[in-house]
């Protein structure tokens, strides 16, 4: 006996819905991937090393004892997070237990945009005269200026000291 096997009917419309659904779908794809490729790009190039002169600059400040100018040329986040007293208390204390700068050396970065807008986060090994810390710097990127966003120093010297 024969067996007759049945393959279903296949319209040639529901074949040609089923292409044009998968080339949506990989056009998708690719535009995706072009739109992340051009975000991951277009700023981490030109902004870090802004970001990174504005460390300079902090460090710099720091060991003039500018510390209230360093609150007042913040961004409104870090105004948000910390009070000119605390914020200057905080940089006071770091350089009187940690000194003066020797080196800073970056470790990494992050470069973020959202709906709070640029911000590039700077990872450093930093050497002070009397020790070494961890620094993370947050700069709010706009206009081609970076404002500091929010800072942290993790220091076993400085808690010694």
């Amino acid at each position: 006996m024969d067996e007759v096997t049945e393959k279903p009917i296949v319209s040639s419309r529901a074949i040609r819905q089923h292409r044009v659904r998968k080339r949506g779908a990989r056009m998708k794809r690719i535009i995706v991937a072009a739109l992340l490729l051009g975000l991951a790009g277009c700023s981490a190039g030109e902004d870090i090393p802004v970001a990174e002169k504005a460390v300079g600059r902090f460090h710099a400040m720091l060991d003039n004892g500018q510390n209230a100018q360093i609150y007042q040329a913040s961004a409104a986040e870090m105004k948000a997070a910390a009070t000119e007293p605390k914020l200057t208390a905080l940089l006071e204390a770091v350089h009187r237990k940690l000194g003066t700068v020797k080196k800073a050396e970056r470790k990494g970065w992050n470069d973020q945009v959202n709906t709070g807008g640029h911000f590039i986060t700077l990872n450093y090994a930093t050497s002070y005269m009397r020790g070494e810390a961890i620094e993370t710097f947050v700069y709010k990127i706009a206009d081609g200026q970076a404002r500091l966003a929010g800072y942290n120093i993790n220091s076993a010297a400085m808690m010694i000291n």
